[in-house]
């Protein structure tokens, strides 16, 4: 998938078609980063440990977390033939009752997603991505960390807000 201003270096998959930085997901931290994240969150969700697994938004299906193969957003997008939600005529006039309902969940974690897609649309998409990248780490090791993440899973450090 050819998306303006990406460096094939950076995983662009974890550009969701919404707006969402999945680097920051629990599911893919708890996937790419294993032990005993992998083993909470399994805990967690009440799945075995082999069943979490994402590789973000942009990947293959087989590779995405269940509960995204199952998304509103992508399905209505894939009706529509499009990929991201800035490509549909709603986007900018806020009446998509789906999309404005993610916009506000997403802010409360500390995500603009409606100006995350007009920057990838922008072509600014690797900027972005380098900046979500820098966000969602611990501040004490740099480790990579999720949403609603309140101690950081490689060091244990108390993380402040996002």
């Amino acid at each position: 998938m050819l998306i303006v201003g990406v460096n094939l270096t950076l995983d662009v998959n974890l550009i969701s078609k919404c707006g969402i930085y999945c680097g920051a997901c629990y599911v893919y931290r708890s996937f790419k980063d294993g032990g005993r994240l992998l083993e909470t969150i399994a805990e967690q969700l009440g799945v075995p440990k082999d069943e979490i697994r994402c590789g973000g938004c942009l990947g293959s299906a087989e590779n995405l977390w269940r509960n995204c193969r199952k998304c509103q957003i992508s399905a209505c997008l894939k009706e529509k033939g499009l990929v991201f939600c800035y490509e549909c005529p709603q986007f900018e006039t806020y009446s998509c009752e789906k999309y404005e309902k993610l916009r506000k969940f997403c802010s409360e974690r500390g995500e603009d997603v409606k100006e995350a897609l007009r920057r990838i649309k922008a072509g600014e998409a690797r900027k972005w991505l380098e900046e979500q990248d820098k966000k969602w780490r611990c501040p004490a090791c740099g480790g990579s960390i999720y949403w609603t993440e309140e101690t950081c899973h490689h060091c244990g450090r108390l993380i402040g807000g996002h």
